[in-house]
């Protein structure tokens, strides 16, 4: 899995010139030094809340399928069993 710090370099690696707020209508302002560590800290977190959560539902998919493979069972067999 990944750490927090990892997930902050790959950020960086994609935005290198910093982030800008704003729009073509209005302009852009670059986001200083602080606030755009903030954010980048705020984008790895939540990267590696979606990291955790897929790798979640793959443990249980694979649970899942241990199961039923210690049990003998289909898994057709074992939603004929609960209906």
């Amino acid at each position: 899995m990944t750490t927090q710090a990892e997930m902050i370099e790959v950020i960086r690696a994609e935005n290198p010139n910093g982030l800008r707020v704003g729009n073509e209508e209005n302009g852009y302002t670059q986001l200083s030094e602080a606030d755009y560590e903030a954010q980048i800290s705020q984008w790895a977190l939540g990267r590696l809340a979606k990291e955790a959560k897929a790798a979640e539902a793959e443990q249980a998919v694979t649970d899942k399928a241990t199961l039923l493979a210690k049990l003998g069972i289909t898994a057709d067999e074992a939603k004929l069993l609960l209906s």
